[in-house]
């Protein structure tokens, strides 16, 4: 089950409700963020996103008796814990065109629906654009998700919510977009539908609301490279079986031969990001990207970047 449809009306990214959760004087001490993002974490746009000192800017989107702090978990002074039907959320101001990576440290107290949403809000505070990544199991997992906003952007929101419960810590909102490396990819964010990526002849690729769907199909994208270049590139993405389904990256020579290629698997878990990294051998005139399914996948974006100094 995913978040009501009361629940995303009078809270997911509407934020109609600013009821204010009370602080109280604690200190709390977080773990990495589990993206390859360096030091982005100095660069927290959220309030105390590790509940350092109580709720800050956090709101409480359900009965405010459903959120309180919790001080026994993952080694830290202070948590949110939410019971059932808890909810809580957090909005920043946003521009159109920030690419945002939202993360908190989580576990659910079932196996019932628990997630962190986020998404962007216009200016009245109507959600324009959102991704909801789920709270596996009951042990605490780093989930994640990233947007890029789109036009009318004002605010950009993290939102939690839980059936029967959960704790949450060390939540971060980081903008990439400042400083990021140039994306490679032609419609990485598939807003203009397949524009710029090649579909197989097999099986079909459509494209609907953002998201390609590929049943028993491939895309890819062809780009001219060199010797010594350092690629990577990652998608979000998830299988909807258990059919194999990968990313791959590899570099071919003049004729289009390949020379080396790496794939990683895109798996049935949302909010995972697989990537692959290589550098271009001899002989190297093309780079393609790959996304292949022997049964049905969703993507909802990818990237491509090259650093500066390769």
């Amino acid at each position: 089950m995913t978040l009501t449809a009361k629940l995303k009306k009078s809270a997911l990214l509407i934020a109609a409700s600013t009821t204010l959760i009370a602080c109280d004087a604690l200190q709390i001490t977080g773990g990495p963020l589990d993206l390859d993002i360096g030091a982005a974490q100095a660069n927290n746009l959220l309030d105390r996103g590790g509940f350092d000192g109580g709720f800050g800017a956090w709101r409480a989107c359900s009965d405010p008796s459903t959120v309180t702090l919790s001080t026994n978990d993952i080694n830290t002074v202070s948590s949110a814990q939410l019971s059932a039907n808890g909810c809580i959320y957090q909005a920043v101001p946003a521009a159109p065109n920030d690419f945002m990576i939202a993360s908190c440290s989580a576990r659910k107290a079932t196996n019932n629906w628990a997630s962190m949403t986020f998404g962007y809000l216009d200016k009245d505070h109507q959600p324009l654009k959102t991704i909801e990544a789920p709270i596996p199991d009951t042990n605490f997992t780093t989930i994640s998700a990233r947007l890029r906003a789109p036009a009318d952007t004002a605010y950009a929101e993290v939102l939690i919510y839980a059936e029967d419960g959960a704790v949450i810590d060390d939540c971060e909102l980081v903008n990439m977009q400042e400083g990021a490396p140039a994306e490679l990819l032609i419609n990485a964010w598939f807003e203009e539908g397949l524009n710029g990526w090649q579909a197989c002849p097999r099986g079909s690729v459509t494209v609907d609301n953002d998201v390609a769907n590929l049943n028993e199909s491939c895309l890819s994208q062809k780009f001219t490279a060199y010797e010594g270049a350092e690629l990577t590139v990652s998608c979000n993405g998830v299988k909807l079986d258990d059919s194999h389904t990968a990313l791959a990256l590899g570099f071919l020579d003049a004729t289009t031969q390949a020379i080396e290629m790496i794939e990683v698997p895109i798996t049935r878990e949302e909010g995972v990001y697989p990537s692959v990294t290589l550098t271009a051998p001899a002989s190297t005139s093309y780079a393609q990207v790959m996304l292949y399914t022997e049964g049905e996948a969703n993507i909802r974006s990818c990237s491509l970047t090259q650093p500066e100094e390769s």
